[in-house]
């Protein structure tokens, strides 16, 4: 499985591209949601490593093998979206998969939208 590494600048660009249409749609950014982030990796002993960083950091982890010679890591955390929390948690997860040769494919979660009156 070929996963393509973007840079930290084109994931801040594609999370700036959500943000605006999850305002569109009236996403209520600053409730708090399971919000998923998603990295690949060579070799199951990155992944293994990323993994328990990443459980350290608060999040619920699992690991798992995608084909031969791909191991993918999926973590997750309850947390708002609001545009500074987000630039944040995809610093720091971004920081961690890179520093065990990882690619961090990037987050996504539901959207809340205001309850009616």
């Amino acid at each position: 499985m070929k996963v393509r590494k973007r840079n930290r600048d084109e994931l801040h660009s594609m999370c700036t591209e959500q943000l605006a249409q999850r305002v569109k749609l009236g996403d209520q950014l600053a409730t708090p949601r399971e919000v998923d982030h998603t990295a690949f990796f060579g070799k199951r002993g990155d992944a293994k490593a990323a993994a328990e960083e990443l459980s350290r950091s608060g999040f619920t982890v699992h690991v798992s093998r995608r084909g031969f010679g791909t191991y993918l890591v999926e973590a997750s955390a309850t947390t708002d979206v609001e545009w500074d929390t987000v630039d944040e948690f995809v610093d720091d997860v971004f920081e961690i998969v890179t520093r065990y040769n990882g690619v961090y494919d990037g987050w996504g979660g539901g959207v809340v939208l205001r309850s009616a009156p």
